[in-house]
């Protein structure tokens, strides 16, 4: 009797809001699901989204954070998670977890084994880039790539072409979506007027996503177009260094202002005016990125990744760390509204086409209960 598969994701990362990679885990938790398999995430530490918990269909297991390949209380743990829910089925993510992971799935005789790149690899050749890369791709039937960047990348470490394959997670355009009653609602609660046009950023705040860049860009778009608040989510270190300059550009809460972690990132972007993503950082598909435009906001973006590559009439995209251009961009945006209005349009079309996460879950339950490839 073929037993029930069992598919145990090893997230070798912290959860700290319900985005859309934890919307991709619970879309493709309950897809396992009705197709008979059973599922369970680890993580290092509990999710911090309840929500999240409730609504994904797995048994979530935390374990102590991997510090380097072979850290043993790491590699004792995920042992006994592997056995202790049988595991047929294996998808590494993320840091010194995968391959941990990976090399104790194959001790223990898991034979469906797989792993999803989700950043630019390292360039330093410090790091054993090529080697690391090519010990994880002998480890899996499939090495996912989550653009064309990290996979051009992969193929330049050495990485088998026959092992990628690119799959973008995507995102809901049933969740990120205008929705007017929401807009309204969400603008009172944070307390800007019908007036103001409200500037959205969301990211960890860390060297590396370009939030350094958010007070000036606030301070500039206050003093030209005017009636501007830009409002941050998320948390990270560089949030009290961000709140300091902001009070020496005299900027107050109705200016800029950080949120913290939200889990109402879909709200907050219905009643934006404007997103900004500002990364610097080796990114490999920002989902915040698509998350605006599925949710019809027009887009200021760092050209990085395969975001490169969207259609110039969708977003106003600038060089990776060029404030000044970036300052530029908003204030178009921000000018022209029809134009705006008719990029973001454009934006969610996009989305709804090519990034629904949807289309990346078929992507992975095809493979996964599809006749085993030679690994």
């Amino acid at each position: 009797m073929t037993p029930r598969p069992s598919i145990v994701q090893v997230m070798g990362w912290r959860s700290q809001q319900y985005g859309s990679f934890e919307r991709f885990l619970v879309a493709l938790t309950r897809r396992c699901a009705e197709a008979g398999a059973v599922s369970h995430l680890v993580f290092h530490e509990p999710p911090a989204s309840r929500s999240f918990v409730a609504d994904v269909e797995a048994e979530i297991h935390v374990v102590p954070e991997a510090r380097y390949v072979g850290d043993v209380a790491n590699v004792l743990e995920l042992g006994r998670v592997l056995r202790r829910t049988r595991a047929t089925h294996l998808h590494a993510h993320f840091g010194y977890d995968s391959y941990n992971a990976l090399a104790i799935g194959h001790a223990l005789g898991v034979r469906r084994r797989f792993t999803t790149k989700h950043i630019t690899p390292s360039s330093s050749w410090r790091e054993l880039p090529g080697i690391r890369h090519r010990l994880l791709a002998r480890e899996v039937e499939v090495f996912w790539a989550v653009s064309e960047w990290v996979a051009a990348r992969l193929r330049a470490l050495g990485v088998p072409a026959d092992k990628l394959e690119v799959c973008y997670l995507g995102v809901d355009p049933a969740v990120y979506r205008p929705d007017p009653v929401v807009r309204a609602r969400m603008r009172a609660e944070l307390g800007v007027g019908d007036g103001t046009r409200l500037v959205l950023a969301a990211s960890h705040l860390r060297p590396g996503k370009g939030t350094e860049a958010l007070p000036r860009l606030a301070a500039e778009l206050a003093a030209d177009p005017g009636d501007v608040a830009l409002l941050a989510a998320g948390d990270g270190a560089l949030a009290d260094a961000l709140r300091a300059e902001a009070r020496e550009l005299g900027l107050d809460a109705d200016r800029f202002r950080l949120l913290g972690v939200r889990e109402d990132i879909p709200a907050l972007l219905a009643a934006a005016d404007l997103f900004v993503f500002p990364t610097k950082a080796n990114e490999g598909m920002p989902l915040g990125a698509l998350e605006a435009l599925a949710a019809g906001v027009p887009l200021v973006a760092s050209a990085v990744s395969d975001i490169a590559k969207l259609p110039q009439d969708t977003a106003r995209l600038v060089p990776p760390g060029d404030v000044a251009a970036l300052v530029a961009a908003c204030r178009a945006l921000l000018a022209d509204r029809a134009d705006a209005a008719a990029r973001a349009e454009r934006g969610r079309r996009l989305v709804t086409e090519r990034f629904s996460v949807d289309s990346a879950v078929d992507v992975h339950v095809r493979r996964y209960l599809a006749p085993r490839v030679s690994a």
